[in-house]
This record gives C-alpha cells, sequence and structure tokens, in this order.
C-alpha cells in the first residue's frame, strides 16, 4: 500500500507549482485523485481539498490518466502568422467589391462581368506568393445574380486584366469551371464539370512551372480536375475571385476554412506511424533518408528509424485494406484502390516517390493519392508491460519503464529508450 500522509493545509498550499490533475489507479486497488506530480519512479498525488499527499511508487501504478490541461510552466502556445489578404477589382466593373470576415471565412462581394476571353472583369481576394503555393477552400454559398456568376480559387500573373491564369470555379447553377490563360491577352481555355456543385472543396497547387487543381465533395478525398504548365512565373497572386455576370447588383459568395501555404495539410487526419512492435505515432512527416523518417514541428521529434516502420496511413484505410499489411508484399496503396508493388525511394515535399520494377520511379501525391506505404509486415501481436497514450494521438509500447521529474523514460521494443515528457501524456497504463 503507498504510505498516506496528512498535512497542514499551510504546507499543502506552500507546495511548489503542480503539474497537472489526474488519478492514479494501484495495482493494490485504491485510486488517487487530485494534482500529480512526479519524482524518481513515484507519483505524488496532492489533494488540498482533503489535506492529502500521496506517493505511489511505479511497482504499484496500474494506471495514471490526466483530466485536466497542463499547468502554465509547460505550456507553450504557438501564435499562428497570417499574411494579410487584398482586396482589388481586375478590369473594369461598375460596383467596388469588398470583403467581410465570417466566423466561417470570408463573405467576398464583386461585379464584374466574366473571366473569359483575352480579358477579364471580377473582384479578387488574394496574396502575393513566391515559390510553392496551395490554396483550399469549401464554395458553400454564391447568390444567383445569374446562373453563370460564380465563386472559386485563382492563381494569377499579377492585377491586368488579361494576365495569366488558372481559376477553378464553382457557378450558381451551372456546375463547376475550370480556367486558364497561358498567354497574356490569350484566349482563354474553358473546362466545364456538371458534377461539381455547391458546397464542394476546391484546391489549387503550383510546384514550379506545373499547376494542378482538385476537387472534393468533403475535403478529404481529392479528385484531379486539370493539369497545365505555365512555364516563367516568378511571383504569383493567389486567392478567391467572384464573377457577378450581371452588372446591375453585386454578387456575395461565401468561402468556408480557406487555408494557404506552400503545402496545405489534410486537417481530418494526421499521418499514423505503425512500428513493427504495435507503437503508433502520429505527426507531419518532413522527409524520409536511407534511414529514418524526420517530423515537421517544433520543437523536433526523435526521428524514427526506416528499419522499424511496419506502414504508414496517410488517409483512414478502406476496410479491405487491412490483409494488405500483413501480406507481406511493400508498396503504396493509391486512393483509386490499386496497389503498386515496390520500394520507397524518399519522401519529401508531400511527394512519396516508389522504386517499382515494372514501373520504375513513380511519385505519387501524399494529400490526394497515396491512403498508405507499406514497408514491412506487421510483427506478431505482442502484450508488452507497458502503455502510454500521448495528446497527438500516439500510442506507445514498451518492456520497461522510468519515471522522473521530466517525464517517462520508455524502452520501446523496436526503437530502443524513448524519453516523454509529461505534458504530452494522456494516459500510462500498466499491463499485470
Amino acid at each position: 500500500m503507498p504510505r498516506l500522509t496528512i498535512l497542514p493545509l499551510l504546507l499543502l498550499l506552500s507546495w511548489p507549482v503542480i503539474a497537472r490533475e489526474g488519478y492514479v489507479r494501484s495495482l493494490s486497488g485504491p485510486i488517487f485523485e487530485g494534482h500529480l506530480r512526479f519524482e524518481s519512479n513515484c507519483v505524488v498525488v496532492i489533494n488540498a481539498a482533503q489535506a492529502l499527499l500521496v506517493r505511489v511508487p511505479l511497482t504499484n501504478v496500474a494506471e495514471l490518466v490526466f483530466l485536466g490541461p497542463m499547468m502554465d510552466e509547460f505550456r507553450s502556445v504557438l501564435a499562428p502568422t497570417y499574411s494579410p489578404w487584398q482586396g482589388e477589382d481586375i478590369g473594369s466593373v461598375r460596383w467596388s467589391g469588398y470583403t467581410e470576415r465570417i466566423p466561417e471565412g470570408f463573405r467576398i462581394y464583386g461585379s464584374g462581368t466574366n473571366v473569359l476571353s483575352d480579358s477579364d472583369a471580377f473582384h479578387f481576394v488574394f496574396r502575393r506568393v513566391t515559390g510553392s503555393s496551395e490554396i483550399m477552400a469549401r464554395v458553400s454559398q454564391v447568390a444567383l445574380t445569374d446562373p453563370w456568376a460564380r465563386a472559386g480559387l485563382m492563381m494569377r500573373e499579377g492585377l491586368k486584366a488579361d494576365a495569366r491564369h488558372l481559376f477553378l470555379s464553382v457557378s450558381a447553377a451551372r456546375g463547376g469551371v475550370f480556367q486558364s490563360r497561358s498567354q497574356a491577352g490569350a484566349d482563354t481555355a474553358v473546362t466545364l464539370d456538371a458534377a461539381m456543385s455547391l458546397g464542394c472543396w476546391l484546391k489549387l497547387r503550383r510546384d514550379g512551372d506545373r499547376f494542378s487543381a482538385f476537387k472534393s465533395p468533403n475535403g478529404k478525398r481529392w479528385t484531379l480536375v486539370e493539369r497545365v504548365t505555365l512555364p516563367g512565373l516568378e511571383d504569383l497572386c493567389v486567392g478567391m475571385a467572384v464573377v457577378g455576370v450581371r452588372e446591375e447588383r453585386l454578387n456575395y459568395s461565401v468561402f468556408e476554412g480557406v487555408e494557404e501555404g506552400p503545402r496545405v495539410r489534410n486537417r481530418w487526419f494526421t499521418p499514423e506511424l505503425e512500428l513493427r512492435s504495435g507503437s503508433m505515432q502520429r505527426g507531419q512527416l518532413a522527409s524520409l533518408d536511407e534511414s529514418a523518417f524526420h517530423f515537421e514541428g517544433r520543437p523536433p521529434r526523435d526521428p524514427v528509424s526506416r528499419a522499424s516502420v511496419a506502414n504508414i496511413r496517410f488517409q483512414p484505410l478502406p476496410r479491405t485494406a487491412g490483409r494488405l499489411l500483413n501480406s507481406g508484399r511493400t508498396g503504396v496503396l493509391l486512393q483509386s484502390g490499386e496497389f503498386i508493388d515496390g520500394e520507397c525511394h524518399g519522401l519529401s515535399g508531400g511527394t512519396l516517390t516508389l522504386n517499382s520494377i515494372p514501373l520504375g520511379l513513380c511519385r505519387y501525391d501524399l494529400s490526394v493519392e497515396v491512403v498508405a506505404l507499406v514497408l514491412h509486415a506487421r510483427g506478431a501481436p505482442t502484450r508488452l508491460p507497458y502503455h502510454v497514450l500521448t495528446a497527438d494521438g500516439s500510442s506507445w509500447v514498451g518492456t520497461e519503464a522510468i519515471l522522473d521529474p521530466q517525464g517517462v523514460r520508455l524502452r520501446e521494443p523496436t526503437l530502443g529508450l524513448r524519453r516523454i515528457a509529461w505534458p504530452d501524456i494522456l494516459e500510462f497504463h500498466r499491463r499485470g
């Protein structure tokens, strides 16, 4: 049984700042709830309301669960920064457009008769971008100023009415439209897509001279609409465009969930690395070299050795895909349902390169094409004595564990000794 000490309330209030609220379930039976701090291989539970202090040694810890947020001494918040959006009427318009910020994103008002032929007239909300860019948004509303009134995403070489551009939009009543002008002052190429409708998600991407347009009904699974090459572009204006068609009144359109950056992450699913041991680490992958996977973000995470990874899931797995993970085949599972056999040659900048014997070097877009990468067969399931769940959704198993004031040192079967800080831990379990 743990040693229970009754302390004067004054002594408890003078105790150093406590890290987290939670409870400890002991192997001997009792459950202790309160503020938790940590000594070497010992959990200290303090409950000021009851004037209690309990020390539970690691040898008597069955389960440790945190209930409240981390205290300020551990908290590190990085406030996101956003470059400003600008609004501009392009070409000749009758009424000046403007933008309202709403909780969902933007409500943009604009007139202008069209983006077509050799000159354009519309309202544009944009930011200037150099280099790679990706923009994504859901178009939830387009006022019916005309059946062909539309709103969508645009990448444009400057603000002249005849500038080179690509424009993926949804109309009020005529489906989707993809447009591009390859030379300044030239005619605009147009492709119609009757399957697109209001409420769909749109995405534009620039990789060097290659520009791609995608659509999605839900923002999770994407379909390529068109791919064009526009060489020689330097700076771009990237943003949202509204075309009213009829000049007698302003059109208003609503854009939700707008994101722009060198690469827009999947907001609904974080990649999951399943290790051959049974551990699972979630995180945004930056790259893969010959020996290890490396993660994005600060503070930097320890890399994970390539030899230890069984598979990586970039999207939720279809029900029928489970057998592939144990089949011994290595390669990639695509959203089309096709499995391409091969060895992963590299991963960088949101692109996976596969060395396939029948196909040679193949490159796949991680955000729209790849469901999973299989590197090794899963190991035989084993029940290890220690299990740690972390705030980012990762799940770690270990053969040994050591507690100290900074966190848990867990011996993971394939990675060796890993340190997991207390602010990152949600639950710690010891199996009997």
